[in-house]
């Protein structure tokens, strides 16, 4: 339960961010109206409110970190655009007496008591992703798993479920009731969203690059991630899939706009790389929103936009996303697991890797993250993952903006 420095945090947060301030941050978006209907945009613009509200109340550790309730099963938006926070039922009583308690009796709030807390599901997460490391030869063929927040449950998806590969997960991996095993695809198909592009399909004649931009690193393609700087070097994060490119000439087109440096990541947590530019800049805007800087991680159900590239297109396209799952792994074969993502909705081809995910919210655009990857090898890409930009700003010493 929170302790005494939890409760000044969250009734000195409660005061400097009145409902009224996080109001004007939010309005009825169209493109929303227009996919989702009116009710729906509706619903989700209270929501958000509510969302944004318990994010910056909720009690926090010295190292920044969010501090879960042992109550606290998760929280989620439903299909109708509510917010939805979930309670273990039997720790409800501690919910009620907590000083969150308030937070949770709000009208836009929907309390739905679950079985299992977060942190329970977390260790099923990691027990999971041990067992596919160790065992990178393994005929088990687990492919994804991640937290679905609405059934309270992880889903667990293996290439050639059945029976039989039901009883060997149970016996060599975990057997328990949080866990749901459903089909999926093999593991060498989680496609990492770069492409072999040597035609290079546009010339670039300005010095400043767009989130999305198509930029040629070597004979693969991808997109422009979000602005960042790492010391005293002001460049984009991207995503290049762990291909040793240090050193090389980023272009845009036929023009040289940097180089790539240190560090790359495609392990552990993140796909991440930095781009040093020398002869660009990256815009600041997107969609007419000001790129703003969050620690806020996506939540499922929430509704996202990804900018980006595809292939055989000369600009950039912008779609709507929801995230359905707000803590996903992917197992890449060979014992190379990429933990803590987040998976959506949304479509991803070759050439869109890095391009930036964002959220929208009044006139600002909230960097996300970037895109990996797609659950798919059709020429759509479905099921559409990315990897969280708090995480890889931390892994690869990079500051937003």
């Amino acid at each position: 339960m929170a302790n005494i420095r939890q409760v000044l945090f969250i009734l000195i947060a409660a005061w400097l961010i009145p409902a009224t301030v996080l109001a004007h941050q939010h309005q009825l978006d169209d493109s929303i109206i227009e996919e989702f209907g009116l009710e729906f945009a509706q619903n989700y613009l209270e929501a958000s409110l509510a969302h944004d509200e318990m994010w910056a109340v909720f009690p926090r550790s010295e190292d920044d970190a969010l501090e879960h309730p042992d109550y606290y099963g998760g929280h989620y938006f439903c299909e109708k655009g509510m917010f939805v926070y979930n309670v273990v039922d039997s720790l409800m009583a501690d919910a009620e007496t907590d000083v969150f308690a308030e937070f949770l009796e709000k009208d836009s709030v929907d309390v739905q008591k679950v079985e299992f807390s977060h942190e329970q599901l977390l260790l099923i997460l990691d027990e999971i992703a041990q067992f596919t490391v160790a065992n990178p030869h393994s005929p088990l063929e687990i492919s994804t798993w991640g937290i679905d927040a609405c059934a309270n449950r992880v889903v667990v998806k293996i290439h050639g479920y059945n029976q039989e590969s039901e009883a060997i997960f149970k016996r060599d991996v975990i057997d328990s009731p949080m866990i749901t095993l459903e089909e999926g695809p093999p593991a060498d198909v989680l496609i990492p969203r770069a492409n072999v592009d040597t035609d290079r399909l546009f010339a670039q004649t300005e010095t400043t690059l767009q989130p999305g931009t198509r930029v040629n690193i070597g004979d693969y393609g991808f997109s422009v991630g979000y602005p960042a700087t790492r010391g005293a070097e002001a460049g984009f994060v991207t995503a290049l899939h762990g291909h040793v490119l240090d050193g090389y000439d980023v272009r845009a087109g036929d023009a040289v706009v940097g180089y790539v440096t240190e560090p790359i990541v495609f392990d552990g947590s993140v796909d991440g790389a930095f781009i040093s530019l020398q002869h660009a800049g990256v815009g600041s805007t997107v969609d007419d929103k000001t790129l703003a800087a969050s620690d806020m991680r996506p939540s499922q159900g929430m509704i996202l936009a990804s900018i980006s590239t595809p292939p055989d297109c000369t600009t950039r396209l912008q779609r709507n996303i929801k995230v359905t799952n707000a803590h996903y792994w992917a197992n890449f074969g060979g014992g190379l697991v990429l933990s803590d993502m987040i998976q959506t909705d949304g479509d991803a081809q070759s050439g869109e890797s890095g391009g930036l995910v964002f959220r929208p919210v009044g006139n600002s655009a909230q960097i996300m993250g970037i895109i990996v990857g797609s659950e798919s090898t059709s020429a759509e890409g479905k099921n559409m993952f990315f990897s969280w930009a708090g995480a890889i700003d931390g892994t690869i010493n990079v500051a937003e903006l």
